[in-house]
């Protein structure tokens, strides 16, 4: 009750009071009153307005006043400041150059290495690129064999399987004796040509295996078994020279004296001719000439080495004149061989070179291996074009000086490609070789048919092969980067491209040889001497040799028996080219 009075009489006095303001807004008291009191605070406002200017102003003074302390000071700490900053920013410049030539000298001391390690790498890629090449260059040594370089097969190392060169085709048959082929055995002598005969009666101590008894009759029969050997019989000859008088004069007179028989007592011509043929075909050296005499004839007979020494210059005068005739005849030959080797002569390397064919076998000896002995030799400049010569790839053959067709060997053409094959691993080079045999083998087979050429159809194809497979071959050999075989496999397709025509002239004419193993086989009985021997005591000996082997092979060539040639030699009266040629012409 006495909350709602307190109210009620609070909303009295409110109402009361509104009503008064309304009543004065109405008559307009209140609007006079509410002017006065906003001309009053107005007035106030103004005057406070008025004081706040000049306190303004005192206080822009001194701000302005403060403001220029302040700008000297702080002018002066920024000059300060700058100065300090400067230097510091010249600090760190100068540490930034600094930091960045430390940067760039490690950077450059990193490259340094780097490029030092990259070289070392270089290095070492090389080294084993290098060593890789060697390693690969000596497993190819190791692989020459007869297949692959002119080694002898009897040279083959005991690792590998020996090759045995053969052109004949398999036939798939055993060794050895065939089937329905005649057996062939030492035919027995004629009852007249028996010179000795030898009786085995039953001797002591033989016994019959049947019951064991000793006591035997002959039956009058016999079994014979012939027995075909040597006997070396010492022969003591004396020759009578018969001394007369001239019945007109009295002059003493004999008949003249062979000047083999100069001394009052010699060796005898076959004596000799067995001693030329021991040194020269045998090789035996000097010093064991005596010994194998003296072994022959039990002791009775042994020349000294002196005498032995002297029979080699001795033979090789009396053959001045086979030689000059010899070579007449080889200028005039259609084809001719020629090959040369290096042998030792006084510790010196010297030449020893053949020129022959089938029939002929010319030797000489000369101190170099160059074209001053080939002229010397005048056979090469005095052929023809009309003939042909076979060779082992010698630049020499193609000197301007010679007008002769050059043939290039074969053989040593595919033992060239297999050697650059092995080296390379290049298949190209073994299907040049296999195309080169293959031809080779095709033409044999239709010479053994009676036929004279390849058609044309099989030559252009040929041809076209070798063309195909020697342009592969040139761009393998130019890729090979190889120190050890790039530079040969190169070298050897060029020449096969720049001489094809001489390689491969055969295909044409099967008239033309397709190898020089005739030359080979002339010179491989000097490389045995020089096995044996070791060297000769000078260029003259070793063309004495040269004259000797000569006229043995010549004759050996042509049937003749190197003993009676020889003891023929000895005796003053060697065979003549004449001769020689005209046996083997007879028909």
């Amino acid at each position: 009750m006495d909350r709602l009075f307190s109210e009620y009489t609070t909303l009295q006095y409110q109402n009361k009071a509104m009503r008064r303001e309304l009543e004065a807004f109405r008559n307009g008291e209140r609007y006079k009153k509410l002017q006065a009191d906003h001309h009053k605070v107005v007035a106030g406002y103004i005057k406070e307005i008025e004081r706040l200017k000049k306190e303004l102003a005192k206080a822009h003074a001194a701000t302005v006043t403060i403001r220029n302390i302040w700008f000297g000071e702080c002018d002066s700490d920024w000059e300060k400041y700058q100065a300090e900053l400067n230097k510091k920013e010249q600090k760190i410049q100068k540490l930034m150059d600094k930091n960045w030539e430390i940067l760039k000298a490690s950077d450059d001391k990193i490259a340094a290495i780097i490029q030092d390690y990259e070289g070392q790498l270089a290095e070492k890629d090389a080294v084993i690129h290098g060593l890789a090449a060697e390693l690969a260059h000596a497993a190819a040594l190791l692989g020459r064999d007869s297949t692959n370089t002119s080694t002898p097969t009897g040279q083959t190392p005991p690792w590998k399987d020996r090759h045995i060169p053969n052109s004949r085709r398999n036939t798939g048959k055993p060794k050895g004796g065939q089937r329905g082929h005649e057996r062939h055995t030492l035919e027995k002598p004629g009852p007249e040509e028996v010179d000795e005969e030898v009786s085995h009666p039953v001797g002591d101590g033989e016994f019959c295996p049947e019951c064991g008894c000793g006591d035997f009759t002959f039956t009058g029969e016999c079994e014979e078994k012939y027995e075909i050997d040597i006997e070396v019989k010492v022969i003591k000859r004396l020759h009578k020279f018969w001394v007369y008088q001239c019945r007109n004069c009295g002059q003493i007179v004999r008949t003249g004296i062979d000047p083999a028989l100069r001394a009052e007592c010699q060796y005898g011509a076959f004596l000799q001719a067995l001693s030329l043929s021991l040194m020269n075909t045998t090789n035996a050296a000097i010093n064991k000439v005596p010994l194998l005499i003296s072994g022959l004839t039990d002791g009775e007979v042994c020349p000294s080495e002196g005498y032995i020494a002297k029979l080699q210059p001795r033979a090789a005068r009396g053959l001045k004149q086979f030689r000059e005739d010899l070579f007449r005849l080889l200028v005039t030959r259609p084809i001719l061989y020629w090959d040369d080797t290096v042998v030792m002569a006084d510790k010196s390397r010297i030449c020893l070179r053949f020129y022959g064919d089938e029939t002929a076998a010319y030797y000489v000896a000369h101190n170099k291996k160059d074209m001053d002995g080939i002229l010397a030799d005048g056979i090469l400049e005095a052929l023809t074009e009309m003939t042909s010569v076979m060779h082992d790839h010698n630049s020499i053959n193609y000197n301007s000086r010679f007008v002769f067709m050059n043939l290039e060997c074969n053989a040593h053409l595919q033992r060239d490609l297999q050697k650059s094959a092995d080296e390379t691993g290049h298949k190209v080079l073994l299907e040049i070789k296999q195309l080169v045999s293959g031809t080779i083998r095709d033409r044999n087979d239709r010479i053994l048919s009676g036929e004279e050429s390849f058609g044309e159809a099989y030559i252009e194809n040929f041809n076209k092969k070798m063309t195909e497979l020697l342009g592969k071959a040139e761009g393998e050999a130019a890729a090979n980067t190889s120190d050890y075989s790039g530079p040969f496999e190169r070298a050897l397709i060029a020449r096969i491209i720049d001489y094809r025509e001489n390689f491969f002239a055969w295909v044409e004419d099967f008239s033309l040889p397709t190898t020089n193993n005739l030359s080979e086989r002339a010179l491989r009985g000097v490389k045995t001497k020089m096995k044996v021997s070791g060297q000769f005591a000078s260029a003259r000996t070793a063309d004495n040799y040269a004259a000797i082997r000569t006229y043995i092979e010549t004759c050996r060539r042509n049937g003749i028996n190197e003993m009676s040639a020889l003891t023929r030699l000895c005796n003053g009266n060697p065979y003549t080219i004449e001769e020689i040629f005209s046996q083997t012409s007879q028909p």
